[in-house]
């Protein structure tokens, strides 16, 4: 792998205490920076939402299992993915994914969520990046 395909996949490790939420939102930002995307896009705001949410989630729900979680981020073929992995087996819920679905729906993006061998899972957002 060189190091421009390094660039385009990054993976942070952080804890489930609720500043890992603005954190995650930063190293999204910059992320997203590297890549050529504006921080004031539609694609930008919606991906920094999605990654609040998911962070949120995992505080909310994966501290009493896990002391963190795993933010990952990867640009390639016109898409921007963002992963969150945590202990917790169960689905993500509540309002704030509500909006979540919402928004993914509305940018044709797609979302999975998969069981991994942890025992935890990891939950994925794809959205396409030319129609932002």
């Amino acid at each position: 792998m060189t190091a421009d395909q390094r660039d385009l996949h990054r993976t942070a490790r952080l804890s489930t205490a609720p500043a890992a939420i603005p954190q995650a939102r930063r190293l999204l930002t910059e992320a997203l920076a590297d890549w050529g995307v504006p921080p004031g896009t539609d694609l930008a705001y919606d991906l920094r939402l999605i990654v609040s949410e998911l962070a949120a989630d995992s505080v909310r729900n994966a501290d009493r299992l896990s002391p963190g979680f795993t933010l990952t981020m990867v640009f390639g073929d016109g898409h921007i993915g963002v992963g969150v992995h945590d202990a917790d087996p169960r689905r993500p819920g509540g309002d704030g994914l509500d909006v979540v679905h919402e928004v993914i729906t509305e940018a044709d993006g797609i979302t999975d969520v998969q069981s991994t061998a942890d025992g935890g899972k990891t939950t994925w957002v794809v959205l396409p990046v030319h129609k932002r």
